[in-house]
């Protein structure tokens, strides 16, 4: 027991520190954050941000990845000599408390896993992490010709033209913002040439003259900003680059779902606060659990937004809403024929 948590333990710190060397990585490039955001966007799995930032630096054109057993129980198979990529596994494990002590539920006899299934012996859940693999779609031998629709992004600017005015419709309906598209010398004066959020007044206001794709871009980051700082608390606590930087990273990874191209003023725009907040404010720069909380909360509103944009468009369905990889059926049969007579043989422990 005490060997297999040293290993554990030592596994673990090996990850550790390959997060560390990849935020150092920022640190001397901060335009490196951006290749992730939109490496990162186009994963329909949802792994943690961590686990995304391993895998995107032991390989940086995955599309699509599982666990070996995952892509088993699909059909498929990992080709031959192919490396799975190290990332951090959620392994919840159960203690419980017998009379000879604490033991895991793994380690436990058939009668007391028994005694504690029926509720006779008490037990407690932890939450540990282990060192995992998982596999990209290209590693597999699943059909190129079959692979998803929604790994393609690119969409037309005239979609973006749309996507502006639905984000707009969600912001008023959803969460109570109203959102302004006006001439520049009328509301937006000296804040910003492009748009600004007001948590006082739960307002984002817009330059009317911008472009489609300049004008989704800018609600995407006043988005971002009243999602993450929306009260007037939040903004008035929060690092004026520490609140750049997060609205940035929102953005992007809107700009990257909906296929707009990222612009180097946006890249520098993000650089240069992430540099200016680690420089004013070094005892609490924590990008990445900035980062996290950006993620979860484009993962929970772009879920809804691509719900809306595929009832006006839905042409684009295979695009933008989850899709289910085909399941090779044949391999499946075979799978399933085993684990029925592995079921047959199992006993039914005594009680």
């Amino acid at each position: 027991m005490a060997e297999e948590k040293k290993n554990r333990s030592e596994e673990l710190e090996s990850l550790d520190k390959k997060i560390n060397e990849i935020i150092n990585g920022w640190n001397q490039n901060p335009e490196e954050i951006v290749e992730f955001l939109q490496f990162s966007s186009k994963f329909s799995y949802a792994y943690s941000p961590r686990n995304m930032m391993l895998i995107a630096q032991q390989q940086r054109g995955a599309l699509l990845c599982k666990s070996f057993k995952a892509w088993k129980e699909l059909g498929y198979s990992v080709k031959k000599g192919e490396h799975g990529m190290e990332v951090y596994v959620h392994t919840p494990i159960t203690i419980l408390k017998t009379d000879d002590g604490d033991i895991p539920y793994s380690k436990a006899s058939k009668e007391q896993q028994v005694a504690y299934d029926v509720g006779e012996i008490e037990g407690e859940k932890l939450s540990y992490f282990k060192k995992g693999y998982t596999f990209d779609i290209t590693q597999t031998n699943f059909p190129p010709e079959k692979y998803p629709k929604l790994l393609d992004r690119g969409i037309p600017s005239e979609f973006h033209r749309s996507c502006t005015n639905i984000l707009k419709e969600y912001c008023e309906e959803n969460l109570g913002l109203k959102v302004f598209l006006q001439d520049q010398e009328q509301n937006i004066k000296g804040v910003s040439l492009y748009g600004y959020h007001s948590p006082s007044e739960h307002e984002i206001h817009i330059a009317s003259t911008l472009q489609d794709t300049a004008a989704f871009s800018t609600l995407t980051h006043e988005f971002g900003h009243a999602l993450a700082h929306g009260s007037v608390e939040e903004s008035l606590n929060t690092n004026l680059h520490q609140k750049e930087f997060e609205a940035d990273v929102m953005s992007i990874m809107f700009c990257q779902h909906y296929g707009l191209e990222i612009t180097d003023e946006r890249k520098s725009h993000l650089s240069g606060h992430y540099k200016d907040w680690k420089k004013s404010d070094p005892n609490n720069f924590h990008p990445d659990k900035s980062m996290r909380k950006m993620f979860d909360l484009f993962r929970e509103h772009s879920t809804v937004l691509d719900q809306k944009i595929v009832k006006a468009f839905p042409e684009l369905a295979t695009r933008l809403l989850p899709q289910e990889l085909e399941v090779n059926s044949e391999k499946k049969k075979v799978v399933n024929k085993t684990a029925k007579r592995k079921q047959k043989k199992k006993k039914t422990p005594r009680l």
